[in-house]
């Protein structure tokens, strides 16, 4: 196993910044109203600073005729331009709010659904998430035990795992776990964790493997097919969020998504979701059209949230193929044997019950048709027929599908 060491001293230095955003996640989510908006509309200053400080949102707001002053309000949002995917992709380099002596790094998104994004972060901005996995274990209700461990249970074809101390929850233990490894399994049963967070190709995994029974599991990134929700081993927390933007909602175990103010604004543009980053950081995010589809509610949850969900979010491309028998399958099943083949820009349709259209932007690999088969036959398909497309135009629109059905299932 590869040991990282991380910096635990530095960590435990943000413990007052992560249990101050813990108290402000648990107090915002419980406002509505003009109250909300008001609260929120305070917490605007840093989103300016960021504003001013960044070449590319400087230049853009003087062509319009706009200052960062001019954002007093949440209303004052409409009034502002948004900001798109390609755009990012082209001026990462200055968009960002840059100041001198920051330690900053580049992440870069996973390409799971397209060409990666790079991001300039501050480097305590990751530390971000352990108050929103400690949010959730509170709205969830589980009382974590002393010196709590987490796995991250990972299906990315690199197969790193390491260990790491925990100091912002609960100075536990952080785990990753590779489900390429081999004895898995017997090494999650061991380690016993109090959560486990992953994406849902690897907690398919799991599902498959209930080697241990976890307070919570907080999935991220894909779609989260009810069936594998409801196969789970613990109530699971769905998070909705980008690598751009950071975590943007949450679904309760009703399966309702809350959005996390006061760290995030989100409108409905269209039927888009457009996010604006309210928590401070080194890339001010002001209206950014994620692609994903959804409308803004203000209709307070049984789970307590009083302010905006996300009703009828149909984001992170979720797609079903049929089967000739007339079974619905999960196509994000195909993602493990695809990505081991290092696609990065790629898309497959059903066309008719047996036969699917793979295409690729460039050359594609010589297995492909190949694996995409033998993918179709583990779901159930008997006898597919993969027909690969080369050099392809692929027009994606304001968000990569990488998954189609045009044969009846979505």
């Amino acid at each position: 196993m590869l040991r990282i060491r991380r910096d635990a001293r530095w960590e435990r230095g943000h413990e007052p910044e992560i249990a101050a955003a813990i108290d402000d996640l648990l107090a915002f989510g419980a406002l509505d109203g003009e109250t909300l908006r008001e609260a929120l509309a305070a917490r605007l200053g840093p989103l300016r600073d960021g504003l001013l400080a960044s070449p590319h949102h400087r230049e853009r707001l003087a062509a319009r005729g706009l200052s960062p002053s001019d954002l007093q309000t949440l209303d004052d949002l409409r009034a502002f331009p948004t900001l798109d995917r390609a755009t990012l992709a082209e001026r990462w380099h200055d968009l960002a709010a840059l100041s001198p002596d920051e330690d900053l790094v580049v992440v870069w998104s996973s390409g799971s659904t397209g060409t990666p994004v790079s991001v300039v972060r501050r480097a305590g901005e990751s530390l971000h998430m352990w108050a929103v996995i400690a949010f959730l274990a509170r709205r969830f209700g589980v009382d974590l035990p002393p010196r709590p461990r987490v796995v991250l249970l990972c299906a990315l074809p690199d197969g790193v795992e390491y260990s790491a101390r925990l100091p912002l929850l609960g100075d536990g233990a952080l785990h990753r776990l590779s489900v390429r490894r081999p004895r898995t399994a017997e090494r999650l049963a061991r380690v016993r964790p109090a959560i486990v967070t992953g994406d849902p190709e690897s907690l398919r995994w799991l599902s498959e493997r209930p080697v241990t029974q976890p307070l919570l599991i907080v999935s991220s990134a894909l779609h989260l097919a009810a069936d594998l929700r409801a196969a789970l081993p613990a109530p699971v927390a769905d998070v909705y969020s980008t690598t751009e933007t950071g975590p943007i909602a949450w679904a309760c175990r009703a399966g309702s998504f809350h959005v996390l103010v006061p760290d995030v604004w989100v409108e409905e543009l269209d039927g888009e979701l457009v996010v604006t980053r309210l928590r401070p950081g080194a890339l001010p995010l002001l209206r950014y059209r994620t692609g994903d589809r959804g409308s803004i509610t203000f209709t307070p949850c049984g789970c307590g949230h009083r302010g905006p969900s996300v009703s009828g979010f149909v984001g992170r491309r979720a797609c079903r193929f049929r089967t000739p028998a007339g079974a619905e399958v999960d196509a994000w099943q195909l993602a493990p044997l695809l990505r081991g083949l290092t696609l990065r820009d790629f898309r497959v349709t059903q066309e008719t019950p047996a036969d699917f259209l793979v295409e690729v932007s460039g050359e594609p690999p010589a297995e492909l048709a190949a694996t995409v088969v033998r993918g179709l036959e583990s779901l159930g398909f008997t006898a597919p027929r993969a027909r690969v497309q080369a050099g392809a135009r692929l027009d994606h629109g304001a968000k990569p599908e990488p998954f189609r059905s045009a044969a009846g299932a979505r």
